[in-house]
Protein backbone atom coordinates (compact mmCIF):
# COMPACT_ATOMS: atom_id res chain seq x y z
CA UNK A 1 0.00 0.00 0.00
CA UNK A 2 1.32 3.45 -0.83
CA UNK A 3 0.82 5.89 1.96
CA UNK A 4 0.98 9.83 1.01
CA UNK A 5 2.46 12.24 2.88
CA UNK A 6 0.19 15.38 3.49
CA UNK A 7 2.49 18.55 2.07
CA UNK A 8 1.54 21.14 3.47
CA UNK A 9 2.06 24.97 1.62
CA UNK A 10 2.88 28.21 3.17
CA UNK A 11 1.33 31.38 2.67
CA UNK A 12 4.82 32.42 -0.10
CA UNK A 13 3.56 29.02 -1.85
CA UNK A 14 6.15 25.83 -2.65
CA UNK A 15 6.93 23.14 -4.89
CA UNK A 16 4.77 20.26 -5.04
CA UNK A 17 5.89 16.49 -5.30
CA UNK A 18 3.99 13.93 -7.08
CA UNK A 19 4.39 10.10 -6.57
CA UNK A 20 2.74 7.83 -9.06
CA UNK A 21 -0.30 6.31 -7.08
CA UNK A 22 -0.89 2.05 -6.97
CA UNK A 23 -3.45 1.25 -9.06
CA UNK A 24 -6.71 -0.45 -7.52
CA UNK A 25 -7.52 1.04 -3.83
CA UNK A 26 -3.96 0.67 -2.46
CA UNK A 27 -3.06 3.78 -1.75
CA UNK A 28 -4.00 5.56 1.54
CA UNK A 29 -4.10 9.37 2.65
CA UNK A 30 -4.58 11.52 5.77
CA UNK A 31 -8.60 12.98 5.77
CA UNK A 32 -9.14 16.51 7.10
CA UNK A 33 -10.09 20.04 6.73
CA UNK A 34 -8.28 21.68 3.99
CA UNK A 35 -7.11 18.22 2.81
CA UNK A 36 -7.12 16.84 -0.62
CA UNK A 37 -5.78 14.37 -2.82
CA UNK A 38 -4.45 16.61 -6.66
CA UNK A 39 -4.19 14.56 -9.25
CA UNK A 40 -3.11 14.79 -12.47
CA UNK A 41 -3.99 12.45 -15.78
CA UNK A 42 -1.27 12.48 -18.00
CA UNK A 43 -2.91 9.82 -20.43
CA UNK A 44 -5.07 10.23 -23.55
CA UNK A 45 -8.13 8.62 -21.46
CA UNK A 46 -9.77 9.28 -18.34
CA UNK A 47 -9.48 7.67 -15.64
CA UNK A 48 -11.44 7.30 -11.96
CA UNK A 49 -10.12 8.24 -8.82
CA UNK A 50 -12.08 5.94 -5.90
CA UNK A 51 -12.49 6.68 -2.46
CA UNK A 52 -13.34 4.05 0.02
CA UNK A 53 -16.09 4.74 2.69
CA UNK A 54 -15.53 2.27 5.37
CA UNK A 55 -18.45 -0.09 6.25
CA UNK A 56 -18.99 1.04 9.24
CA UNK A 57 -20.44 4.12 7.83
CA UNK A 58 -23.96 3.67 6.65
CA UNK A 59 -27.20 5.29 6.17
CA UNK A 60 -30.66 3.90 7.86
CA UNK A 61 -28.51 0.73 8.40
CA UNK A 62 -26.98 0.61 4.46
CA UNK A 63 -23.45 0.66 3.65
CA UNK A 64 -22.65 3.36 1.61
CA UNK A 65 -20.99 3.03 -1.40
CA UNK A 66 -17.57 4.18 -2.44
CA UNK A 67 -17.06 7.39 -4.12
CA UNK A 68 -15.88 7.99 -7.71
CA UNK A 69 -14.23 10.56 -9.27
CA UNK A 70 -13.86 11.04 -13.07
CA UNK A 71 -10.56 12.71 -14.16
CA UNK A 72 -10.47 13.77 -18.08
CA UNK A 73 -7.87 12.62 -20.23
CA UNK A 74 -4.89 15.50 -20.11
CA UNK A 75 -6.63 17.34 -16.96
CA UNK A 76 -5.82 17.52 -13.10
CA UNK A 77 -8.43 17.61 -10.55
CA UNK A 78 -8.76 18.37 -6.42
CA UNK A 79 -10.47 16.05 -4.81
CA UNK A 80 -11.01 16.93 -0.62
CA UNK A 81 -10.60 13.97 1.61
CA UNK A 82 -13.51 14.37 3.72
CA UNK A 83 -12.71 13.22 7.39
CA UNK A 84 -16.45 12.66 8.08
CA UNK A 85 -16.74 10.50 4.88
CA UNK A 86 -13.60 8.78 4.49
CA UNK A 87 -11.82 7.97 7.50
CA UNK A 88 -11.43 4.24 8.54
CA UNK A 89 -11.62 4.32 12.00
CA UNK A 90 -9.30 0.75 11.97
CA UNK A 91 -6.37 3.14 10.15
CA UNK A 92 -7.38 6.75 10.57
CA UNK A 93 -6.73 6.75 6.75
CA UNK A 94 -8.26 7.15 3.50
CA UNK A 95 -7.93 4.35 1.33
CA UNK A 96 -8.31 4.83 -2.36
CA UNK A 97 -7.05 4.38 -5.45
CA UNK A 98 -6.74 5.11 -9.41
CA UNK A 99 -8.46 3.05 -12.24
CA UNK A 100 -4.76 3.40 -14.64
CA UNK A 101 -1.58 5.12 -13.30
CA UNK A 102 1.03 4.78 -16.32
CA UNK A 103 1.20 8.45 -16.36
CA UNK A 104 -0.86 9.67 -13.79
CA UNK A 105 0.94 10.99 -10.56
CA UNK A 106 -1.01 12.55 -7.62
CA UNK A 107 -0.07 14.58 -4.23
CA UNK A 108 -2.08 15.06 -0.88
CA UNK A 109 -2.20 18.38 -0.28
CA UNK A 110 -3.25 20.97 2.21
CA UNK A 111 -3.41 24.92 2.76
CA UNK A 112 -3.78 24.22 6.78
CA UNK A 113 -0.45 25.04 8.27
Amino acid sequence: MAAYTLQAFPHAGAAITYTQPATGTANTAVCGQDCALLIKNGSGSPITVTLVVPPVKTFDGLVLPNRTFSVAAGADAIIPLIDADYTDPATGLCTWGVSANTTVVAAEITTSS
